[in-house]
């Protein structure tokens, strides 16, 4: 859900992102005119932007995937280790810890799935020259609505 409190911050989910996008996109395609050889252009950057919204859900099941694996992985060798001589336990024990202290800082969950978009104005690449070319197009896109 899309709200705005007192403190002029714009709270969107990722589902509520990508639709605006496409969106903001078709209008101004729609301003731009009915007809004409932008459409390609914009057509082709909606579905860029949309692909990069599903490279990031497959990316995201292939970690859900591996936590679930490598989990699975930690309870195996700390089962073993149960069971090995004490200079073993004394030795291993320790590197062990340390797997499961990477695990839980590498897969701690994401306590909310809502952007705080503090500042619209702000990039959210590094630079100009990281971000990707279909970025570039759909910011430009979109600005020519601020022009109108």
């Amino acid at each position: 859900m899309t709200s705005i409190n007192s403190k002029e911050k714009i709270h969107m989910t990722e589902s509520d992102m990508k639709n605006l996008v496409r969106n903001a996109l078709m209008v101004a395609g729609h301003e731009m005119g009915e007809a004409g050889d932008h459409w390609p252009v914009i057509k082709n950057t909606i579905k860029d932007v949309m692909r990069d919204w599903e490279q990031l859900e497959i990316e995201r099941t292939v970690h859900a995937e591996m936590k679930r694996h490598l989990y699975e992985q930690l309870v195996v060798m700390q089962e073993i280790l149960e069971s090995c001589k004490l200079e073993v336990k004394a030795d291993v024990a320790p590197r062990l810890a340390e797997l499961r202290d990477v695990y839980d800082a590498f897969f701690e969950d994401v306590k909310e799935d809502v952007l705080y978009l503090a500042d619209v104005e702000e990039e959210l690449y590094l630079a100009e020259e990281e971000t990707p070319l279909h970025i570039q197009r759909a910011e430009a896109i979109i600005d020519t609505l601020e022009e109108k």
